[in-house]
């Protein structure tokens, strides 16, 4: 078998399954370890995949290979502690908007998985959120309106002091690193600071949030669980907080 048909099924193959371990690739092609191993090192050059220990992951976003100032600068799929999880609280989040919704993003790994499911939407993002606004612009994605200001590098953020008065939204959608019966917390200061803004803008707050992170206190307090109407997250969240959500009349989506 050639070198270009085999990377073609390996890339094929990472398409249907996300993450393929060379073991599972020696099987698939009938070839050697080596010979694997040369192929994930060839495509993970071409920015075709992401080479990780004892095999290869899908990449989420466009191709940084020729910039060097985007290396690091989109998720990884190894960078989600449940990625499978994450996907679908994402697609979830989408699914509540109606078509020409006004939306703000907030940052979050989570958040940009929410990219590939607004392609087919009609839906108007708000965003300062750079990796989801670069994803939807390379998918030229038309219903953007990016909240300007100062870049910040290691948060990927554009931060604004200015006040958006004119503008007003169905949903602020955040992720969050922890979500507690004290609320929602994040660890990253900027991005607290820019979420809270965008609060005056939405009639609603959805927090994306993985299992793992409810009934865990993650940082500075974001939104109280009376400025939350809707939490997405995995089904196997600690029930207990879930109950309390509930109480605080807190819409919950399991998926």
């Amino acid at each position: 078998m050639s070198a270009k048909l085999r990377h073609n099924q390996i890339l094929q193959y990472l398409e249907e399954h996300t993450f393929a371990s060379v073991q599972q690739l020696v099987e698939l092609l009938d070839c050697s370890p080596a010979t694997i191993r040369r192929d994930l090192i060839d495509l993970d050059n071409e920015g075709k995949l992401k080479k990780i220990r004892n095999g290869a992951e899908k990449i989420l976003s466009p191709n940084a290979e020729s910039s060097p100032g985007m290396v690091g600068f989109y998720p990884n799929i190894s960078d989600y502690s449940n990625y499978e999880e994450s996907d679908r609280i994402a697609q979830q989040a989408v699914e509540l908007c109606e078509q020409r919704d006004n939306i703000f993003v907030g940052e979050g790994r989570i958040t940009f998985l929410m990219g590939k499911y607004l392609l087919a939407s009609q839906v108007h993002v708000y965003s300062n959120y750079l990796p989801l606004l670069t994803y939807l612009i390379s998918q030229d994605y038309p219903h953007l309106v990016v909240l300007g200001g100062q870049y910040i590098k290691s948060q990927s953020l554009l931060v604004s002091p200015d006040n958006h008065s004119s503008y007003q939204g169905r949903y602020l959608i955040v992720s969050g690193d922890g979500l507690t019966e004290a609320g929602l917390t994040k660890s990253a200061l900027l991005t607290f600071m820019e979420e809270k803004k965008m609060l005056r803008y939405a009639d609603k707050v959805v927090a994306m949030v993985e299992a793992d992170k409810v009934g865990v206190f993650g940082g500075v307090s974001l939104f109280t669980l009376d400025e939350i109407d809707i939490v997405i997250t995995g089904k196997q969240a600690d029930p207990k907080v879930l109950e309390r959500l509930k109480e605080h009349n807190v819409q919950v989506y399991l998926v």
